[in-house]
């Protein structure tokens, strides 16, 4: 009893072991449905004026997260 015993424990402890890298490759973001561009591309550039009228171009970030938001009235 008490063999049978260590080696169900053994083999659950070698199970949790192999499959820690799985979990560590997991994409965090698959869970809410996004998944990774397959391609690269390169977003035109462009400038644009900020409140103090300063001219910022979409290049001096590039290689960043940039998030557009683009306010409109109708």
């Amino acid at each position: 009893m008490k063999n049978r015993l260590i080696v169900i424990l053994s083999l659950f402890l070698i199970s949790m072991i192999v499959s820690i890298p799985a979990i560590a490759e997991k994409d965090p973001f698959a869970d809410a449905g996004f998944t990774q561009a397959r391609k690269q591309i390169v977003a035109l550039d462009f400038t644009l004026e900020d409140l103090e009228q300063n001219y910022i171009k979409l290049s001096d970030y590039r290689g960043k997260t940039v998030l557009l938001f683009f306010w409109t009235t109708w």
